[in-house]
C-alpha cells in the first residue's frame, strides 16, 4: 500500500534535478532516510507508478492517483476555523484564477504566512517544499485536491493544473 512519503518521493522524482542515483541523497533532499526512500521506490514500483529498474515515474498513473485516490486515502481535513501561522500552501502558492479560495497553511511557528490549517501530505513535505519551489507548487495543488476546505470548482481546477504540471513538465506555472 502506498504511503504519503511514497507520493512525496514520486513528486520529487518528477523534477529534472532530482538526485536519482542515490537513495541517500534523494532522502536528504526530502528529509527521509535512505531506507524510507528505498521502500518508497519498492512501493511505487509495485503500484506501477515507477518504471521497474528506473527512477522515471509513470506520469499518467501518478496523476490518476493524486487526483482520484489521494482525496480519499490521504484527505486533508480542516483542523479548525481559526487562522494560524504556517507555511503557505493551496491557492497561496498555486493561485486558481476565478476562485475565492481560503488561504491554507501547513501549521508551524517558523512559517511566514497566515491561513487555515491543513495537514501536509506528510510531515517531511514542509521542509522539502521550503527547499524546492516546484515541489512546493505540486504539493500545494495536491493539497487543494485533497482539502475539505476547497470547493468542487477549486478541486477541479487544481486537478487540471496538477495534471498539466505533471504531464507537461516543461510547462511554466
Amino acid at each position: 500500500m502506498l504511503s504519503a512519503q511514497d507520493l512525496l518521493v514520486a513528486l520529487k522524482l518528477l523534477q529534472e534535478d532530482a538526485p536519482t542515483h542515490s537513495y541517500a541523497l534523494l532522502g536528504k533532499t526530502l528529509g527521509l532516510s535512505q531506507a524510507q526512500v528505498q521502500q518508497a521506490y519498492a512501493h511505487l514500483t509495485d503500484a506501477r507508478l515507477l518504471r521497474s529498474g528506473s527512477s522515471a515515474p509513470v506520469r499518467a498513473a501518478l496523476v490518476n492517483v493524486l487526483v482520484k485516490g489521494v482525496p480519499y486515502f490521504l484527505p486533508a481535513p480542516q483542523r479548525d476555523e481559526q487562522v494560524v501561522r504556517g507555511v503557505a500552501t493551496g491557492c497561496s502558492v498555486a493561485p486558481l484564477p476565478g476562485t475565492e479560495a481560503s488561504p491554507l497553511v501547513w501549521p508551524t511557528e517558523e512559517g511566514d504566512a497566515e491561513g487555515f490549517a491543513v495537514e501536509p501530505l506528510c510531515p517531511e513535505a514542509v521542509g522539502a517544499a521550503r527547499c524546492d519551489q516546484r515541489l512546493h507548487h505540486l504539493l500545494a495543488l495536491t493539497d487543494l485536491v485533497r482539502s475539505h476546505r476547497s470547493s468542487l470548482k477549486e478541486r477541479s481546477l487544481a486537478a487540471q493544473r496538477l495534471e498539466h504540471a505533471i504531464l507537461e513538465p516543461v510547462a511554466t506555472y
